[in-house]
């Protein structure tokens, strides 16, 4: 039956209807050409296998099964919705609907496809007959059916057979039914009639595939591709389908190759020499890592990289992703880290690294919630000056499309990036099509809590699945931690049989994903290996400088040589655990007195984007790996985003009592880097040293509330205390340490305390609710309905348990209730523009960069004050923001706002405070 050109798929901001077929071989083309410049060695190879067929026979099966996806376009349903151009063939017989009340009612077209892609593919030799969990047919009609990124329930045998009877809705008239079968046999022909596979492929690759169907439907209804293909068509107007589809194939690499999808393609680097040819003197750890993991690496595999900061993991990590990605073929690459202020500043790092090391232009994207504010990042940042022999790492405008973000060459984002592949929400398959063709570097590996650790359980079950490479890198992971990490990517890789785990630390280990074994370095030397002294101070948790034994007063005397004239000059790091802590501390050093002043800054969460960033850069101004150190003595009062996010050098770190990781990572902010000539050390500082401020009676204090672990806190007291007057050998000690503090309740026996036992239940029920919240892991899969959930709980995919979870947006009310943006009244809150409906781009920024994050406890659910105006309705991120409102009572003056139970003010030094009311 010939095919009905009036049957369309396109129309929106067209001037003509741009026929179904027509998009149906678009798609088709896109997809082979996805196929050929896209996909990296390794994903071919895995789609392959998966479904057991020849890789040269893979590009005409996914560009046949991508150019199905909207199939379900021809019925009633899509055809006959009022916003289209209503063809007059919906009036003949052969195209008529089901009549009666109970099929009222339309049926979604990406529904539809589900439905009938099985019965249609049994034309083309596929087995409708068997179980709907082994039939490649169904499978590939969840595939098409999830193109708009929510996979449909699995389908019952009556309905895989005849989804007409079942669902009469789809188009059971006979003209439906033929021009159905029509399209499908032209898909089939153009596409070579493609071999029929051999089996159910693993729910990994069919997850890969979704992604390629998905990408290349959406690079085949970009505007400017269908204006192109309709003008051709109407040009020519012969309606010659197989001529529409050759001139497809001939304009599709180009579509690709604009969007910037590429592999990358790597310099040639044998040796770490090749790959960091500025690093003339390799530290230890990466001198081993070149010298003997190329021996050990004959495909995929997990490495695990352990050692203290500054010792070079980045850089072996990179080199490690490189050997791995060759040796399987997985050209791209993936950097992930816990916080947006590291991810940004490894972002600069990897984008270096990529322009010097690739022969090609490869974008490199940064990926978190408000990339989009970093000015290098901007979409007007491109490189402003390309050095001799690098190559481009700009990112295009469809790399910072929404969901796209992970399918560029190199990627640099937060963890939470690669945690929400393993949570079921919309797209997700376009994040499991990115990260397939890369090696994952985790750093940081052990900065999460027992939920974010189970969801990285989860995720590396399902890369070890797909064979990507992964590496981890961390400088305080416990032997447990780790071997579960490992143990997770070898089940995945489908090894029942699990070795045991041993890192030397530092050193490293890789485990092989083909053969299951695990090989581990021995303890690597390192040249900044450095005594740490410790001195734990009990104290009462008070902030009254007078009263003896007190926080404050113990502070204040551990600072004292700053405030002396006759001293040498210096830095010191205050760490507290709470905001109000930090506060109250920093008023309280601003205030003391001196025969000199130190400068007082002051760093936390709480504080405008604005003012975060300001304080940031001029802290690696003053301190950074390059800095000439101040003449001015300076004290940094922060809390714990001082333990990643800066790469600064103090003298001295004060630090209340925190688990021993977090307290190595403080103390790691003190002589961190070589001075050489950039300045000198204080008489009071000349060797690394940490004070601890220990709370006397209860752990912890009340006003620290669940900050942190009762019992870890007690055994990093009780570890410390033992070993009073010993210092610290780092990184000697620092495994034994970790291992004391961090044993699981079955390694502890008879130590264990009510405070051990409350903490594994805790982490018990925080690991449980990641396995519910998280996507199967992926072994015996084949249903991908549960890989999605169309009406998901925003809370139940949450990345982080107990996280910030609502930008707060100052504003301020004068007498006449006009609302503004800043105390002196000058800047009125923001409205769309006259004749817009949204807020520009620029005004959103500027709207982000005065924003506070905070719990969404702090504001009252149903305040109608603290929503954002329902003008900012249709704008996204803006949408989002809960207002704060402030009342400006007389010139200067100035109140918060009382949130019920508590008041919220913004104070220009303090950033946001809150005060509880009084009973």
């Amino acid at each position: 039956m010939p095919i009905n050109s009036l049957i369309w798929g396109k129309s929106d901001d067209l001037p003509f209807p741009y026929p179904l077929a027509c998009h149906l071989l678009d798609t088709a083309a896109m997809a082979a050409a996805l196929w050929n410049s896209y996909l990296t060695d390794a994903q071919r190879r895995m789609v392959a296998e998966g479904f057991g067929v020849a890789v040269e026979e893979g590009e005409g099966l996914l560009a046949f099964w991508a150019g199905l996806h909207d199939v379900g376009k021809c019925g009633p349903s899509f055809q006959g919705q009022s916003s289209g151009p209503q063809p007059g063939f919906l009036s003949e017989p052969e195209f008529s609907g089901p009549q009666g009340w109970m099929y009222e009612g339309s049926v979604r077209h990406e529904r539809v496809s589900h439905l009938v892609v099985p019965a249609l593919l049994a034309g083309c030799g596929y087995d409708v007959a068997c179980r709907p969990g082994r039939s490649v047919a169904h499978q590939v009609g969840q595939i098409v059916g999830g193109h708009h990124g929510v996979y449909g329930p699995m389908l019952d045998r009556v309905t895989l057979a005849d989804p007409c009877r079942a669902e009469p809705r789809v188009g059971a008239s006979e003209g439906w039914v033929e021009q159905r079968a029509a399209l499908v046999a032209l898909l089939h022909a153009v596409c070579g009639r493609p071999v029929v596979p051999t089996r159910v492929a693993p729910a990994g690759v069919a997850v890969l595939v979704t992604g390629l169907v998905v990408l290349a439907d959406w690079l085949a209804s970009k505007t400017g591709w269908v204006l192109a293909r309709l003008g051709q068509w109407r040009a020519v107007g012969d309606e010659d389908w197989v001529a529409h589809f050759e001139r497809a194939v001939r304009a599709a690499p180009a579509a690709v190759a604009g969007a910037q999808l590429a592999a990358p393609v790597w310099r040639s680097a044998g040796s770490f020499a090749e790959a960091f040819p500025q690093i003339t003197e390799p530290y230890a750890l990466q001198a081993d890592v070149g010298r003997r993991l190329p021996e050990l690496v004959r495909g995929a595999g997990l490495l695990l990289v352990t050692a203290p900061t500054g010792d070079g993991k980045t850089e072996g990590g990179l080199f490690g992703a490189r050997v791995l990605g060759a040796a399987f073929g997985c050209a791209g690459l993936a950097v992930l880290l816990p916080t947006m202020a590291t991810t940004d500043a490894m972002w600069s790092r990897v984008r270096a690294y990529v322009a010097g090391n690739t022969v090609e232009d490869t974008p490199v994207t940064l990926l978190h919630g408000l990339a989009w504010l970093n000015a290098d990042y901007a979409l007007d940042g491109a490189d402003s000056v390309l050095d001799d022999g690098c190559t481009s790492t700009t990112a295009g405008a469809f790399l910072r499309r929404r969901h796209v973000g992970l399918l560029a060459g190199a990627a640099v984002g937060t963890w939470d990036q690669a945690a929400m592949a393993v949570l079921p929400v919309r797209f997700n398959a376009l994040r499991w099509l990115g990260l397939s063709g890369k090696t994952l570097i985790i750093d940081e590996a052990h900065a999460y809590d027992a939920y974010g650790h189970a969801l990285t359980v989860r995720l590396l079950e399902w890369l070890g699945h797909l064979g990507v490479p992964v590496v981890l890198l961390s400088a305080t992971l416990s032997g447990s931690i780790a071997q579960r990490l490992v143990h997770a990517y070898l089940a995945g890789a489908g090894h029942t049989r699990q070795p045991e785990v041993s890192c030397a630390y530092p050193g490293w280990l890789f485990a092989d994903a083909d053969s299951g074994q695990v090989t581990a370095s021995p303890t690597i030397p390192t040249s900044r290996a450095r005594n740490l002294q410790v001195d734990v101070h009990p104290v009462r948790h008070t902030h009254t400088p007078s009263e003896a034994g007190g926080r404050a007063r113990l502070l204040s005397e551990q600072l004292a040589p700053l405030y002396d004239a006759a001293q040498d000059s210096g830095s010191v790091l205050v760490v507290c655990n709470t905001v109000p802590d930090a506060q109250k501390t920093f008023l309280a050093l601003s205030r003391r007195s001196g025969s000199r002043r130190p400068r007082v800054l002051l760093l936390h969460a709480r504080m405008p984007v604005w003012q975060r960033e300001e304080i940031t850069n001029t802290l690696i101004g003053m301190l950074g790996p390059t800095a000439v150190r101040p003449k001015q003595s300076l004290i940094v009062v922060s809390t714990q985003i001082a333990e990643q996010s800066l790469d600064v050098d103090f003298d001295l770190v004060v630090s209340d009592l925190a688990p021993l990781a977090q307290l190595l990572q403080r103390a790691g902010r003190g002589h961190r880097h070589v001075l050489g000539n950039r300045g000198s050390r204080p008489s009071w500082a000349l060797t690394p040293r940490l004070v601890v401020l220990s709370p006397t009676g209860q752990l912890p204090p009340c006003a620290w509330g669940e900050v942190y672990d009762t019992a870890l806190l007690r055994r990093t007291h009780t570890l410390l205390i033992d070993r009073a007057g010993q210092p610290v050998a780092v990184p000697g000690d620092v495994a034994g340490m970790i291992e004391t503090v961090y044993a699981e309740l079955n390694h502890l026996a008879d130590q264990t305390l009510q405070d051990d036992r409350e903490r594994a239940r805790r982490e018990a029920v925080q690991s449980a609710a990641a396995d519910t919240a998280s996507i199967p892991a992926p072994g015996t899969l084949t249903d991908l309905y549960p890989v999605t959930a169309r009406d998901i709980d925003a809370g139940a995919v949450t990345t982080r348990l107990g996280a910030d979870s609502e930008r707060i947006l100052p504003i301020y009310t004068d007498r006449d209730n006009r609302r503004w943006l800043d105390p002196a009244c000058t800047t009125e809150l923001p409205l769309p523009a006259q004749g817009n409906k949204r807020l520009d781009r620029d005004t959103v920024a500027d709207l982000i960069r005065l924003t506070v994050q905070a719990p969404a406890s702090y504001l009252p659910d149903t305040a109608a004050e603290t929503k954002a105006p329902e003008e900012w309705s249709r704008t996204p991120v803006a949408a989002e923001l809960r207002l704060l409102p402030h009342y400006v009572i007389s010139e200067g003056a100035v109140h918060g706002y009382d949130a019920g139970g508590h008041s919220l003010h913004l104070d220009s030094q303090l950033g946001l405070v809150r005060t509880r009311a009084r009973r």
